[in-house]
């Protein structure tokens, strides 16, 4: 049996006591088209597809925030990756009045009769799959897939979320980034002849960077040599040459050892970039490492500290306070992070502008996830360039060229101004006969270097941010706090 958006029913009385959208908080202009194409919909099942930070979360909120008021749904279950997400998307919906228990245990019995519905991750929809079907049709629910994609990533989360929301009335799915279907289709996702998902409604970075909602960004790749053992011999070579793959993995790996000068001479410039951000229009300007694991984090964080004076917090996927320790550093002044996996996916930290992406990831999907931790914008300053420094392995310049040249296009389409006097992480695993030897940093000469910061660019807004924009960005620094929603009260 399927369901469609039809016409409003009677509204329980819960309904009723939402509160209206609030006027502070109007929609962006691509949001309010996405809506229109919700609800006019006539299958059963939305996939909208836009860029980082373009405001996904509102516009999923808004979605269920009438279908709530009109009496379309009863309840609202939003299946998200990670925990710190579920949690940010109930602190979000909190703000529209919206009730979202995060987490919530699959034995944790009834849900409350105060409460608009869950956030909970897919793994929790995996392990009890029968539990959420049963409360689909207890009451009718519109699911929120927040980066659907991750139902590919293990088929039995795919079949698992298909079994328990098969009863859901509407199910919106929002994705950041392209996939395709390879071997594991995503539910309720349609593909083009190249297996590649498409959307029913898609705000890409172009878009954002014409509408003045994200920043444009700056790629600084570094070539130089490395040399290292494999399997016995040692070996030697830069990035220009073309290796085996198991070889080109293992040379990242060598630039990429927190014990070598490619990765310090990285960080150096990445820090001084930094500084110059701090000491200008942008006081509280935040810079962030990705590291490939655990260890790895841990050891690039005290090669940090020899070039920044302090050492960064290292914030991990499996540590219990990890979302509070991401909420301090977002709300605060700290310099630097650096971290796993955690702020690569639905974390939001405005104030980033400076990211050194040191992990061996090389799949699409994650790149396209890290790079959207900094393309959010702050109300200020007016000019937001940032600036990520990343290895030449031919892979990643690629797909930072990729992200280039979507940026040059919105360059050439804007509009011209009056003249004046920017997955899963794929590990490569080095094997029993590989050691890192020693690395050399040079950056390149031909980089993309399209636009410098200060360049006179139309992406940028007005040097007062307008209404709409400041409702869509973290508190800015001094301002003040979001009053504490139920759950973080409870």
């Amino acid at each position: 049996m399927t369901y469609s958006i039809d016409a409003p029913r009677e509204r329980p009385a819960f309904a009723r006591s939402l509160p209206s959208w609030p006027t502070a908080r109007p929609l962006r202009a691509w949001q309010q088209s996405a809506a229109a194409a919700v609800f006019s919909h006539s299958g059963d099942a939305f996939l909208a597809s836009a860029t980082p930070a373009a405001g996904k979360t509102t516009f999923g909120l808004h979605v269920a925030h009438r279908m709530l008021s009109e009496g379309r749904v009863a309840r609202v279950a939003v299946v998200a990756p990670t925990t710190h997400i579920c949690r940010q998307w109930a602190a979000d919906a909190a703000r529209y009045g919206i009730a979202l228990e995060p987490n919530r245990p699959n034995a944790a019995g009834p849900e409350p009769r105060d409460r608009h519905g869950v956030a909970v991750t897919y793994a929790t929809v995996a392990a009890g799959a029968g539990v959420h079907r049963r409360r689909c049709a207890e009451k009718p629910t519109l699911l929120i897939a927040d980066e659907p994609h991750h139902m590919g990533d293990e088929a039995s989360w795919g079949v698992s979320t298909v079994t328990a929301f098969a009863k859901a009335r509407f199910r919106l799915l929002l994705s950041g980034t392209p996939f395709r279907s390879d071997n594991s289709p995503i539910p309720w996702v349609t593909y083009d002849d190249e297996g590649i998902s498409r959307a029913d409604y898609g705000y890409g970075y172009t878009d954002a960077l014409l509408d003045g909602v994200c920043r444009p960004v700056t790629f600084h790749t570094y070539g130089g040599d490395m040399e290292w053992v494999s399997d016995g011999k040692v070996r030697r070579a830069d990035f220009g040459v073309v290796l085996p793959a198991v070889e080109a993995a293992r040379r990242l790996r060598t630039a990429l050892d927190p014990a070598g000068d490619w990765i310090g001479h990285v960080l150096r410039d990445a820090h001084e970039t930094l500084m110059g951000l701090r000491g200008g229009a942008h006081p509280d300007a935040g810079a962030l490492v990705v590291a490939s694991d655990k260890e790895h984090a841990s050891k690039l964080a005290d090669r940090l500290a020899r070039v920044a004076g302090e050492r960064p917090d290292v914030v991990t996927s499996d540590e219990a306070d990890a979302s509070a320790r991401i909420a301090r550093f977002a709300s605060g002044s700290a310099p630097w992070l650096v971290s796993v996996l955690m702020v690569s996916e639905g974390v939001d930290v405005p104030r980033l502008r400076v990211g050194v992406y040191a992990t061996t990831a090389r799949t699409e999907l994650f790149f396209r996830q890290v790079i959207g931790r900094f393309i959010r914008r702050t109300p200020a300053p007016k000019e937001q360039m940032s600036h990520v420094f990343l290895p030449s392995d031919p892979r990643l310049k690629v797909l930072a060229t990729q992200i280039e040249e979507e940026r040059n296009h919105a360059l050439d389409l804007g509009p011209a101004g009056p003249e004046e006097p920017v997955e899963r992480a794929e590990r490569a695993e080095p094997g029993e006969g590989f050691a890192a030897l020693w690395s050399s940093a040079r950056r390149d000469d031909d980089v993309l270097q399209t636009t410098q910061p200060g360049d006179a660019l139309q992406l940028f807004a007005d040097p007062a941010p307008s209404p709409a924009l400041a409702a869509f960005t973290t508190t800015a620094a001094g301002a003040p706090a979001e009053p504490e929603s139920a759950f973080e009260r409870r």
